[in-house]
Parts: structure tokens; C-alpha cells; sequence
């Protein structure tokens, strides 16, 4: 198993109940129905992980979160990745409420499916190189442009309005801390004054007559660990919980209903909490260089802005078993809101034309881990930077003026904070 599976850090942190639990039985069985196969109702196999289906994209958790990880996106033209699911949008002027999706293809394109349903298509990236601007002492950078097609359409064209998001399966490890971080933490933003230029919003979402603030997946869509879990078992691998009892079928799509289902839910409560508690639980990884918080590179990253939406730390807040609640400071670069990031980095709908999207800012923990772990790391929402740097660059919107200050860099500066985000 991963080192970051140990719970080194959260018992840095003091949560020893959370440490605890990585040896109940709950936690091992949520290891092992995140590592589970499912399968289709009717199959032979162990009780209870059946109901795959009748559309999916994938057949476990793990098949796009190895161990908890980060997924990894293309590297090159062609098919995607199984990791790399293309989410389905419909314009919405009420950000509180969820996303209708296609009105036939629905919330997600499906890839996979079982008789007598049909795969909703394939998605195939094919990548154009733009070249950017020098930088001042010298050096001009690229950029790999993506251009994504959905092929193979089963039910006719998808409405012109429809939104296509391409989204890599986001990194696990460290959520149950995040969960952690008081709502009015991530309400009051950063230092930026109110309607500043870098300010960005929460995420506010109305789930079961409340509202709640997202913090989870690329545009902070999931208010908790839990719904993230429950909506990723619907929409990606068709099977339902006591909180999503509905799959990603639509009523267009006819054929979904010749197929068995499972149980009902196909998820049983047991199971969905097992895998919520075992993903609460996933440690950061460990940098094989640990970061220095007063080091050169930390200045720099300060100085150009960088800080103003990457916060380097966030309080979070935990309840002790006499009741008492325990606060504690963790370091995950993340501010949990959503910023504008320009134009080069907005979804497009099927027209072809930019849609204003907004980003949650990603954490930076657990950085160093997978540049030094993957032979070909990807970057961003769907995967198009292929290193660190070009990930800054694709950066724009509320976050020009750090991307320009970092263009302004000499090298040796340039590296040296580039290197230091690799200790992270």
C-alpha cells in the first residue's frame, strides 16, 4: 500500500479517533468495496457489489482514484483515459441548484454499457500546440490546446446548449481534512478585500433544504464527502444509493430499461458509509523532499500572488470523543473557493463557444508525491498541462496577475519556485 495511506499526518494532527479508525472494521471494508469489481446483477460473485450499469464508465473506484490518487489524464491524441470522464452541462442563472445535463445523454457521457442498453459514444482528444509569449530573459513556452469529440453518438446530437466538461478523476487523499474546514473559513476568502480582483466566491449549493457550501471536485459541485461518493456511483458506474436513488439514464434513453438492476439501492448504506469512512481516512502523501515554509521558493510563491487563492494553511476543526472540539492547522494550498481563471481555461458547449466557468481552487498537497511517482504526470482539470509550469501558465482571470509576475521571473528565480512547488 501507498505511504500516503498511512496516517502519519493525521496523527501529526492530533485526530487520533480518525487515526483509530483505519484499523476498524468499517475502514477495511470501505478499502475493500473501493478496490471491488463491480458487477452486473444476476453475476456470480460476492453478495452485495452487484448492479453495475446499466451505464458506467467504470467498474471500481479505483479504476480512476489508483489508491486514492489523482487520475491520470492523456498523453497524446486519441481515446481518453478511462480517469477522464466528460460531465454533461445545461446553462444555469441559478448557481445553487445542480446541472439538468444533456436533456439525452444526461449528467455524464457514459462509454460503457450493458446489453440491451447502448454506450453513449466514445470522447477522443486530439491536441494543437500554441506557442506563448518569451519570457524575459529569454525561453519561449507552449502549451498542448485540447480539442475534444464525442463520436459515435447513439441517440442523434446532443443539444447545442449542452456544456462539455471534460473532468480527470481528482485526487482523495487528504478530504476528510478538508471536510473539516469550518464553512466560515472558506465564506471569508483570503486576505483580498471583498470584490477584489483575486476574491473569487463559496460555492453554495442547496442539498435536502439547506444550503451548504461545495468544496469538492474541480468546481466544488459536492458539498461532502459523502455526496461526492454517492454521485460518482450513480452518474460513472450506474449505481444507486439511498442518496442518488437514480442512475445517469434519461428518458430518451429506452433501451436502459431492458436491463436488471440490483438491489434497491444497489449500494446499501453499509457499504456507501464504509467507502466515506475509508476515503475520509486517506493520509497526504509524503514529499520524498519536504517543503521549507521559509525558504526562498515560499517567498516567491508569496510575492507573485500565488498565496492570495493557494492558501498555504486553513484551520480545521474536529470533534474529540468527550465532545470537545479540537482546532488544528493544516497546509493544503487551497482557499475552497471558486475564481474565475479566464477564458483559455472555460469548458466550451457544443457550438463550440466559451462558457464563464468558475475553479475551486486545487490543493497543492501532496504535490511532490506525484511528480516524483508518475512517469508522465498531467495537470489541471483535464489533464492538458504536463508538467508544473504549464499548468501556471494556463492560468488567466483572477489569476493574470500572479501568472504575470511569474513570466517576469528570472530562471534562476523561476526554478527555484518551480522547484519548491515539487517539494509540496
Amino acid at each position: 500500500m501507498a505511504k500516503w495511506l498511512s496516517v502519519a499526518i493525521l496523527l501529526c494532527l492530533g485526530f487520533q479517533a480518525e487515526c483509530s479508525e483505519t484499523e476498524s472494521p468499517q475502514f477495511k471494508l470501505g478499502h475493500s468495496v473501493f478496490e471491488t469489481e463491480w458487477l452486473p446483477a444476476g453475476a456470480p460473485g460476492m453478495p452485495g457489489r452487484f448492479g453495475l450499469g446499466p451505464l458506467f464508465n467504470a467498474t471500481s473506484c479505483t479504476a480512476c482514484h489508483r489508491e486514492g490518487a489523482h487520475g491520470r489524464g492523456p498523453t497524446g491524441d486519441g481515446l481518453v483515459p478511462v480517469a477522464l470522464v466528460v460531465q454533461l452541462g445545461t446553462p444555469s442563472t441559478d448557481a445553487n441548484t445542480e446541472s439538468n445535463g444533456d436533456p439525452v445523454y444526461g449528467r455524464v457521457f457514459n462509454t460503457s454499457a450493458l446489453d440491451p442498453a447502448q454506450a453513449e459514444g466514445t470522447v477522443t482528444v486530439r491536441y494543437t500546440e500554441t506557442a506563448g509569449y518569451y519570457y524575459p530573459f529569454g525561453g519561449r513556452w507552449t502549451l498542448r490546446v485540447p480539442h475534444y469529440h464525442l463520436g459515435g453518438l447513439k441517440h442523434g446530437p446532443l443539444a447545442s446548449s449542452t456544456i462539455i466538461k471534460p473532468r480527470l478523476a481528482p485526487a482523495l487523499f487528504g478530504v476528510g481534512l478538508l471536510e473539516a474546514v469550518p464553512e466560515v473559513r472558506i465564506s471569508e476568502g483570503s486576505a483580498e478585500p471583498a470584490g477584489g480582483k483575486r476574491a473569487g466566491v463559496p460555492a453554495w449549493h442547496s442539498r435536502q433544504g439547506s444550503r451548504s457550501i461545495g468544496r469538492f471536485g474541480w468546481q466544488a459541485d459536492a458539498v461532502s464527502v459523502r455526496d461526492q461518493t454517492a454521485m460518482a456511483f450513480a452518474r460513472e458506474m450506474g449505481l444507486t444509493s439511498a442518496d442518488r436513488p437514480d442512475d445517469d439514464c434519461t428518458p430518451a434513453e429506452t433501451n436502459c430499461g431492458g436491463h436488471p438492476g440490483g438491489a434497491s439501492p444497489e449500494v446499501s448504506e453499509e457499504l456507501l458509509s464504509s467507502v466515506v469512512s475509508f476515503v475520509r481516512a486517506l493520509a497526504v502523501p509524503e514529499s520524498p523532499t519536504h517543503a521549507v515554509s521559509d525558504s526562498l521558493g515560499s517567498n516567491l510563491f508569496a510575492n507573485i500572488g500565488c498565496g492570495a487563492c493557494h492558501r498555504p494553511q486553513l484551520t480545521v476543526e474536529r470533534p474529540r470523543a468527550d465532545g470537545t472540539v479540537m482546532s488544528s492547522v493544516i497546509a493544503p494550498y487551497t482557499d475552497l473557493r471558486l475564481h474565475d481563471l479566464g477564458t483559455d481555461m472555460a469548458d466550451e458547449n457544443v457550438s463550440g463557444a466559451k462558457v464563464a466557468s468558475r475553479w475551486r481552487t486545487a490543493p497543492l498537497w501532496g504535490l511532490g508525491y506525484r511528480v516524483k511517482q508518475e512517469s508522465f504526470p498531467t495537470f489541471l482539470h483535464d489533464g492538458r498541462a504536463t508538467s508544473i509550469e504549464e499548468a501556471i501558465l494556463w492560468h488567466s482571470g483572477e489569476a493574470a496577475y500572479a501568472k504575470y509576475q511569474f513570466m517576469k521571473l528570472g530562471p534562476r528565480a523561476r526554478e527555484t519556485l518551480l522547484h519548491w512547488l515539487e517539494t509540496l
